[in-house]
């Protein structure tokens, strides 16, 4: 099963689970449930109920995979990010040191011709 065909299993599953949720309310608004029956109802609508975080999560598209990939790449790149400056702070510094040579080496130079 290809990554696009998934998604769109993802995205129907979360749509019909979303749209049963409304339905069950439509229902619940013009039938009442008989005290014998709402215990069990109850805990079913319950059950529904609290998957529907993560229905809208992956109805609007983000995935907690993808998500946890995203999050692991960013604290890569960050990591990454911090190497580059410490490097990039020793190459400033060494071409600091390496002007300076080459400045104390033209006085010389200079010092030298007269």
């Amino acid at each position: 099963m290809t990554k696009d065909q998934r998604d769109i299993r993802h995205y129907a599953g979360a749509s019909g689970i979303f749209l049963l949720i409304v339905l069950l309310l439509v229902f619940l608004s013009f039938i009442e449930i008989p005290p014998v029956n709402k215990d069990l109802f109850v805990a079913i609508v319950g059950t529904l109920v609290s998957s529907l975080g993560m229905v809208v999560y992956t109805i609007i598209g983000q995935q907690p995979d993808e998500v946890n990939t995203l999050q692991k790449k960013n604290e890569s790149l960050s990591s990454t990010n911090t190497q580059m400056e410490i490097r990039n702070d020793q190459l400033e510094k060494m071409i600091i040191d390496m002007q300076k040579e080459v400045i104390e080496k033209l006085t010389e130079l200079k010092g030298n011709k007269k």
